[in-house]
């Protein structure tokens, strides 16, 4: 089994700081919900942000690279043969457990829809099958508690071929959900690191590149 956690996401509802921002609440207004219950999008609240949180604009608000990243996993090969499982833990430490028979939106708006409904709701379900989970758990407890050997994907790490670091039948992949900088957690005095490309790679290239090989390695496809 292989198993891809993509690790302090930004992927959050919106700050308690930012709700009273007139900005804010007027998407609020326009979308017909609570600012509280929306989730943060640097695509359209950028302002907001950088406003409420100087110079760290870059690190907020990012559903978009996790719903990139889901509609290549989800579609996958290797999640069709059922040997791909996906946690999302976010840098405020929830853990999303994402169920691999679950049909995504397609659609970005219906899918933050979704995941506002996840963080208000705390499970998704359908005739009694949960899709979706949310709890609490920080990252480094929870990678503890999986079975397999656990390795970091990250542009400072060992220089090494896909091929060299997806080796074992049962693994865990690490992969920085944000779109640049690294990992808020301390990861690596704990867990080896790898670089599979000389520069950063978003993290729906990682993930495909780490996909595609454990397909080779376990014989799914030629």
């Amino acid at each position: 089994m292989l198993r891809l956690i993509i690790a302090d996401a930004e992927l959050e509802l919106i700050p308690e700081r930012m709700l009273h921002d007139p900005a804010i609440r007027k998407i609020a207004s326009k979308n017909g919900k609570h600012a509280g219950e929306m989730l943060l999008d640097s695509n359209y609240m950028h302002a907001s942000i950088d406003k409420y949180f100087p110079g760290k604009s870059n690190r907020f608000g990012r559903p978009d690279i996790i719903y990139m990243f889901l509609e290549m996993a989800m579609e996958s090969i290797l999640n069709k043969n059922k040997l791909l499982n996906i946690y999302i833990h976010t840098k405020n430490n929830f853990i999303i457990n994402i169920n691999p028979e679950v049909n995504l939106p397609k659609s970005y708006n219906r899918f933050t829809g979704l995941i506002e409904d996840l963080f208000r709701k705390k499970t998704i379900e359908n005739n009694g099958n949960v899709l979706l989970s949310l709890s609490n758990g920080k990252l480094i407890p929870f990678l503890e508690k999986l079975d397999g050997k656990t390795i970091v994907l990250s542009p400072g790490g060992t220089r090494s071929k896909v091929s060299e670091v997806i080796n074992d039948e049962d693994l865990n992949v690490v992969i920085g959900g944000f779109s640049e900088g690294d990992f808020i957690t301390d990861l690596y005095d704990k867990y080896s690191s790898y670089s599979i490309f000389d520069g950063e790679l978003t993290i729906w290239s990682a993930g495909m590149e780490v996909i595609t090989e454990y397909e080779r390695f376990m014989s799914v496809v030629d």
